[in-house]
């Protein structure tokens, strides 16, 4: 069965009022309903800092990544 994002989607929507989720993605539609947004920058690639970001620099990084794919 192919894994459908919409549904994915859904179901954290629907879940987010008693549950907590953190995900990872490059995929501009899961941004689009997440409440806090974190990059990760390394440090001379062995280091690793973790920063708050806005929503817009979310899909700025995630637009800029799709570029380079």
């Amino acid at each position: 069965m192919p894994f459908d994002r919409m549904s994915l989607l859904v179901m954290i929507h629907e879940l987010s009022d008693t549950a907590q989720f953190i995900t990872t993605t490059f995929r501009p539609e899961m941004l689009e309903t997440a409440d806090k947004f974190y990059g990760v920058l390394f440090n001379n690639q062995k280091v690793s800092s973790i920063h708050s970001i806005t929503q817009q620099d979310a899909h700025n990084f995630v637009e800029q990544e799709a570029l380079i794919q």
